[in-house]
């Protein structure tokens, strides 16, 4: 039952003990000072005895005197071992174990008067009662939503009772174990509460990578993929070859759209299982998605080894071949995914598709018509399998598939432009008329089909013609950054450098992300002088896509602008990209020379030289280096090399004569 601490006892009227019951208590007495004694003397130590005579005493105040007798321990059988507790001991108690109470030692030696109360468990009197831990622990688990926290377990005793008042109180050490936590969080319905529940488990052990898993889990499920790779990573802190959690930790980031780290988590994953398809596939699937084609055709092939039933595998490897320009490897796998699935219409468009894309004409013809056994009223099949008319010279059944597509999807205007030009060509000109003036005529107001043919336009290098049906759409248009971009291109290849500048900044002010687009903005900046506008573009276009043109165009501009340590900067981001890194070093020999470092110069003009021993120009910087140096015989050496290595090197020959001079001039001096 729950003890009320701080009770008051109840003081009763003690009666004076009649004859018979003074010779009781006498010869009580008696007996426990011979136990003592015979005790003492068997057990040849003192220690005990003491103890014996204490309660000699205190039997005699209890039965004599009448008052509360004094309690010594408690007998106590827990998960079917004994033990005593005394008040100084502790009770440690958690949801597994079982006790029964089956003696309180203390004066009262019938134990007639005598009670055990554990708060939180059992009856008004749990003496000789079997009692469970796990009673105590659910009772503590539905005080408050989640559990109580960690570490923060009320207060609970044992108190043994004389006649209603406590005559003593031992302390019970309560434990709510991870287990606890893991119990009512398996039992809940209610994701928010299991996750409660999980956390204080992790937060009574902190090593649990299990429990960090299942929280992670319950995560995933409610949404939070945040929360939930934060734990995985935890736990893969703890225990870096945790399949399961790498598998999901994957599988987290592949909902997240975060390719990179598919592809890095994928490959920790591999290091701990080689043989598991699912894992190369995924892999694939994100490094298609980051267009890294190549590496996704390797694990694409591994996955279709280690997983052979899985016959989308071979559609998407034949996808990946195609998005890698491998044409005919991805028309041999579009084959083999329909030699087993006969039926996929998908796979008859991809492969009619690549088939057209490699000239086999025929073969798209077939799968196109097999394909609008399917789909009959796809436009697009139509469509396609025009231009494959139109590349074996079949121009009625061209025009007839392109107006069958037109029919079908009267508002594709490229289909429409295709058929104009089929028209066109079967000298049906008038009709054709008819189309591209509609396309053309600006009262129509269709923005869509005037910037297609402004594609057109755009495509075929007529600028002019692209430039003003552009100009024409692009204040009403939705395709802002798109039409801007292109139009920066074209009044560039005009050699209008500040019109393609102005359009180039709309694009990306209307949110070109394409970082050419930075790229050629940067370039007409350095064409109309703008150094520090180019620098600003250059650099946003390097963050992005740090290729060696670029560093090596921003180096050459900081170098320009004396801005030398940004220079040596660069050029070293630049080392690494390059397999032939001897013009790099050469370059930062020459920043730091220009910097007025000379040591470095000379160090990395050497670095230059073993890379390269060839170059006659570094060996002339070199040896100037060494002149700035005051280091005359390594310069004439430097110089020397220099011009056997290019006898035409007016300067390494000039410098080396004069320093020549320069050194017997010296040497006559000093002798």
């Amino acid at each position: 039952m729950e003890y009320e601490s701080g009770r008051p006892a109840v003081r009763k009227k003690i009666k004076p003990p009649g004859r018979r019951k003074i010779a009781l208590i006498l010869a009580a007495v008696f007996v426990i000072l011979l136990g003592a004694g015979g005790y003492a003397f068997f057990s040849r130590t003192s220690v005990k005895a003491p103890f014996f005579a204490t309660r000699a005493v205190n039997a005699f105040s209890f039965f004599v005197l009448g008052r509360n007798p004094h309690f010594y321990y408690l007998l106590v059988e827990k998960n079917g071992k004994d033990y005593q507790l005394s008040a100084q001991d502790a009770f440690d108690l958690s949801y597994r174990d079982e006790f029964v109470i089956k003696g309180i030692v203390s004066d009262d030696l019938l134990e007639k008067g005598v009670a055990v109360d554990v708060e939180g468990l059992g009856e008004k009197n749990d003496f000789r009662r079997l009692l469970k831990g796990i009673e105590l622990i659910d009772k503590l688990m539905t005080v408050s939503k989640g559990g109580p926290p960690a570490g923060q377990v009320p207060e609970h005793h044992i108190n043994v009772l004389y006649r209603d008042s406590v005559i003593a109180r031992i302390p019970m050490k309560v434990t709510i174990t991870p287990q606890d936590f893991l119990r009512y969080a398996k039992d809940s319905d209610d994701k928010r509460l299991q996750a409660d529940y999980l956390k204080q488990a992790i937060a009574v052990n902190r090593e649990d990578t299990q429990v960090r898993k299942m929280l992670a889990a319950v995560y995933t499920r409610q949404g939070k993929t945040a929360d939930a790779i934060a734990l995985y990573k935890e736990v893969l802190a703890r225990k870096p070859d945790d399949a399961a959690a790498l598998s999901e930790l994957l599988k987290c980031y592949m909902n997240g759209k975060d390719y990179d780290q598919v592809v890095k988590t994928g490959a920790m994953l591999l290091q701990v299982n080689r043989q598991d398809g699912a894992t190369y596939a995924n892999v694939a699937y994100a490094q298609g998605k980051l267009n890294q084609w190549d590496r996704a055709i390797a694990n694409y092939r591994e996955a279709v080894r280690l997983s052979p039933d899985n016959t989308i595998l071979l559609y998407r490897l034949g996808e990946a071949y195609e998005k890698s320009g491998k044409i005919n490897e991805a028309a041999s796998q579009y084959r083999n995914y329909l030699a087993k699935v006969p039926k996929a219409d998908y796979a008859m468009i991809a492969l009619a598709d690549v088939s057209l894309k490699t000239g086999h004409v025929d073969e798209a013809i077939k799968w196109y018509r097999e394909a609008l056994r399917k789909q009959p009223r796809n436009a697009a099949i139509y469509a396609n399998l025009g231009l494959a008319y139109q590349k074996k010279g079949l121009v009625r059944e061209e025009i007839a598939s392109l107006r069958r597509a037109v029919e079908l999807n009267p508002k594709e205007s490229v289909v429409q432009l295709n058929l104009a030009a089929a028209l066109e060509k079967n000298k049906q000109n008038r009709e054709a008329a008819k189309i591209y003036r509609k396309f053309g005529d600006r009262k129509t107001g269709d923005a869509d089909a005037v910037e297609r043919l402004a594609n057109l336009e755009y495509r075929d290098k007529h600028y002019p013609q692209a430039i003003q049906l552009y100009e024409q759409i692009v204040a009403k248009s939705r395709r802002k950054a798109v039409i801007h971009a292109n139009l920066g291109f074209a009044y560039g290849e005009l050699k209008k450098l500040n019109p393609s500048a102005e359009n180039y900044e709309k694009a990306i002010r209307y949110g070109n992300k394409d970082p050419q687009i930075l790229y050629n903005l940067a370039y007409t900046y350095g064409r109309l002088g703008k150094t520090k506008e180019a620098i600003g573009a250059y650099e946003q276009y390097a963050a992005v896509q740090p290729t060696a043109d670029v560093l090596n165009t921003l180096s050459d501009y900081y170098i320009r602008g004396r801005q030398y340590d940004r220079a040596i900067a660069t050029y070293q981001k630049i080392l690494p990209l390059l397999a032939k890194k001897a013009p790099v070093y050469a370059n930062l020999g020459q920043a730091y020379g220009l910097k007025g470092n000379h040591d470095k110069a000379v160090e990395f003009y050497k670095l230059a030289l073993r890379h390269d021993p060839g170059d006659d120009a570094v060996y002339v910087r070199l040896g100037e280096a060494y002149e700035k140096k005051q280091m005359y015989s390594e310069a004439l050496n430097a110089y020397r090399s220099a011009y056997e290595l290019n006898g035409e090197s007016k300067k390494a020959a000039e410098r080396f004569r004069a320093l020549k001079i320069r050194l017997l001039e010296q040497k006559n001096r000093e002798g």
